[in-house]
């Protein structure tokens, strides 16, 4: 009867440890010096210790540039290292020359990586215990904490060694191997930049940079590991990763027991993988180039040419390198080969024509009586945050009104309509806009676009001067008032004031004059105003903080502040400024600060006045957007400091226009 052990062979595990457990030191003494060493030097500085205890949250934050290095290198390099003998012809006739079966020989060398990776990991958690106990650091790593850091370590030293392992099956070259492994890793990550990037140029409207920014870094272990000094790792990931550990685990013992021999030496093992990774290689270096392309030149204003000549030009690239990595040379241009790459390129050109010829993407706009709302903003970004664990910024709402539903599909249709224009203006003149529907079956059609909105004043203004639009938009509406902490007011003087509200009626009282300035506002001057004013920040206790800007218009709130003697420190007066200086000039597209004050100091025709009426006239009516009819120098008193801004025809001082005429 055969023996329990006989599946264990002694001198084998010895060769495998004399050939590759220099690795596993080699980790073991990383995992030393980044943590253990590093926390008895902490102990042995008070500062230190103190900076530790208000500040690491984690174990992965000491020294956590060398463990994502250890973490990310060390399982990929064991495993090319492992199985370095199925890439040399007579390392593989030897192995597979012994009386074992492949299974067998397998098993011992997969086996013995995983220890090599475990057992350092194991010994520094031993250390840490013993640390923690002995230096009484208890109060700043817990047994909970050195216990997650080790369970993270392993899981994903595993999920990269099988990555690596299961690419060792695929390849007969050990630097395509480590290559491959990381791409490998990497691609769920790159291939989603490289599709959602190229859709946005293909269909108008796509909405790229909302759904990139979706939780992307989750998508690749290595992008994850890289945050794993401001977060923890959510337990489902722990099983889909190990879930991932074991599957890669059973591909790489089934392709290596159907792996041939003479696969030594060949970039791609598996016959029938060949074509896989050459047309994969030429798609993915295609898509780079028309992005490339199209990026240089800014999305808004690229040239359809430009963009096809990338997709070209990248293809071929791509093509040939993959030929070459195959082939295992440079002399890869033979009709025959050249022949491969027309077919690719005439079908990839029938499939963009067919998608930019349908256009059911682009044109599509939801019917009203589909819609349920619909949420309109110009920061898909602050949307996004919505789906973090670690929210704190306000999420708009949808609206909800047949109104402005009707006013936001017309938006939606004309911007469809002009998109030819919308495309070619220039990108310092447009914005985003991100429109989400969620239609009444539970479905959603998101689109975002970049326009100048000055193209569609009417609709905005409907729906942005609509009572609903702005109880949504506007954080003030959706506060509660008796968590505020404090109101500061900053003027942005130079020397700087700064006011402080911290008594319970007056905060209410300012909340409230805000809200009704906010809500009488006109879109016409919430444009004009944008960013124009002092800061006032609300500060909402446990690290949340609203700001908004207190505007010239806000004019009840600054009664408000007149009335308590309070204006002059919550705002820029003429008390502030020593003259001001105007001329009718357009500096919108070529303003410099230094320069163009120079420029306007030479103007023979300019306006120069020191009079406090109209020092406060222009301070009440200026614009800090680029307008092409005025521009205004306030001269402050203090810090020789000169600050920039505008006037519209619409929004010049009287005293202004009649200098002018």
């Amino acid at each position: 009867m055969p023996s329990k052990m006989s599946s264990f062979n002694k001198e084998l595990i010895l060769q495998i440890c004399r050939s590759t457990g220099w690795i596993s030191i080699v980790y073991f003494l990383g995992l030393l010096f980044a943590l253990p060493l590093q926390l008895v030097l902490m102990y042995s500085s008070e500062e230190e210790k103190k900076f530790y205890y208000n500040n690491t949250q984690s174990l992965f934050q000491t020294d956590f540039e060398i463990q994502i290095g250890l973490m990310v290198i060390i399982p990929v390099l064991l495993a090319v290292f492992l199985f370095r003998f199925l890439h040399v012809k007579q390392a593989s006739d030897l192995m597979h020359s012994i009386p074992l079966k492949r299974e067998k020989i397998f098993h011992h060398y997969a086996i013995t990586g995983i220890i090599f990776l475990i057992l350092p990991v194991a010994v520094t958690s031993l250390l840490l215990f013993i640390i923690c106990l002995n230096l009484d650091l208890t109060t700043i790593f817990s047994t909970t904490d050195i216990f997650t850091w080790a369970g993270t370590t392993i899981l994903f030293d595993l999920l990269l060694f099988t990555a690596g392992m299961f690419i060792a099956m695929m390849t007969g070259l050990s630097v395509v191997q480590a290559v491959l492994t990381y791409i490998f890793v990497l691609f769920p990550v790159g291939i989603t930049i490289l599709v959602f990037s190229n859709l946005k140029i293909l269909l108008y409207g796509f909405p790229s940079d909302y759904l990139l920014n979706r939780n992307l870094e989750n998508m690749s272990p290595i992008t994850m590991a890289a945050s794993f000094n401001t977060k923890t790792l959510d337990w489902k990931y722990v099983v889909i990763y190990l879930l991932f550990s074991i599957l890669l685990y059973g591909l790489s013992l089934f392709f290596y027991k159907k792996r041939k021999l003479e696969a030594a030496s060949e970039a791609i093992a598996i016959v029938n993988l060949r074509l896989v990774f050459k047309y994969g290689v030429t798609i993915c270096v295609m898509l780079l180039g028309g992005m490339y392309f199209t990026e240089v030149q800014n999305y808004q204003n690229s040239n359809t040419g430009w963009t096809i000549f990338g997709y070209v030009i990248g293809a071929v690239f791509g093509y040939f390198i993959a030929e070459m990595v195959l082939q295992k040379t440079w002399r890869v241009f033979s009709r025959k080969r050249l022949k491969g790459l027309v077919i690719f390129l005439a079908v990839t050109a029938v499939f963009f024509l067919g998608v930019k010829t349908l256009g059911v993407y682009e044109k599509r706009v939801p019917e009203q009586s589909e819609i349920q709302n619909v949420l309109i903003t110009d920061n898909p970004y602050l949307f996004n945050n919505q789906y973090s664990s670690a929210e704190k910024f306000y999420v708009p709402k949808p609206l909800k009104e047949e109104g402005n539903i009707e006013a936001i599909r017309k938006l939606h249709t004309q911007i469809i309509a002009n998109k030819k224009l919308n495309k070619e203006h220039k990108a310092g003149l447009s914005e985003v806009l991100f429109l989400r529907y969620k239609l009444k079956n539970g479905k959603y059609v998101t689109r975002e676009y970049r326009v100048d909105k000055r193209l569609y004043n009417d609709s905005f203004k409907t729906i942005n001067e609509s009572k609903e639009y702005k109880l949504a938009m506007n954080e003030i509406f959706n506060l509660d008032v008796s968590k505020i902490r404090a109101i500061y007011i900053s003027n942005n003087t130079p020397g700087g004031r700064e006011l402080t509200l911290a008594d319970e009626n007056e905060i209410k009282e300012a909340i409230s004059l805000l809200k009704s300035d906010i809500l009488a506002e006109s879109y016409e001057d919430s444009v004009y105003y944008q960013e124009r004013g002092s800061r006032i920040e609300v500060e909402l206790g446990k690290g949340r903080t609203f700001y908004l800007t207190l505007k010239p218009t806000y004019v009840n709130f600054q009664k408000w502040l007149k009335k308590k003697n309070l204006l002059e420190k919550a705002t820029v007066t003429p008390k502030d400024i020593s003259k001001i200086l105007v001329v009718k000039r357009d500096l919108s597209h070529e303003f410099d600060s230094e320069e163009s004050i120079q420029q306007m100091e030479k103007d023979t025709d300019s306006l120069k006045s020191t009079n406090k009426l109209q020092i406060e006239l222009a301070l009440q009516s200026a614009s800090e957007q680029l307008q092409k009819d005025y521009a205004v120098v306030f001269y402050y008193k203090k810090g020789d400091y000169k600050q920039v801004l505008f006037f519209d025809e619409a929004h010049a001082p009287d005293f202004v226009k009649e200098h002018f005429k």
